[in-house]
């Protein structure tokens, strides 16, 4: 059967409106699940909101990353939130020798 994916984004956007952050996630990773353009960068676009509706910054800026990646310079809201975010240091992460 195949799948409605106008079905998924109503309900993904609906879930979104209900602060179900994690649940539009899931929804938004089917969707991009083996699709290597993720629709030219929407919906790299929408799970970046995700994370970073649930202050997952690092994730977040991975996926505005993919989405500009996709389609430079249509994902202005992903291209703003790459210069808000700025670099994000790992130093504290790094296990010494």
């Amino acid at each position: 059967m195949p799948y409605d994916f106008n079905r998924f984004e109503r309900s993904a956007s609906q879930l979104k409106t209900l602060r179900r952050w994690q649940d539009a996630l899931e929804v938004y990773l089917f969707m991009a699940d083996g699709d290597p353009s993720l629709d030219a960068g929407y919906l790299g676009m929408r799970i970046a909101e995700c994370y970073e509706a649930m202050g997952r910054i690092r994730e977040a800026k991975y996926w505005h990353g993919r989405a500009v990646e996709e389609n430079p310079g249509i994902w202005t809201a992903s291209e703003n939130a790459l210069r808000l975010i700025g670099d994000l240091p790992i130093e504290h992460l790094l296990i010494a020798d």
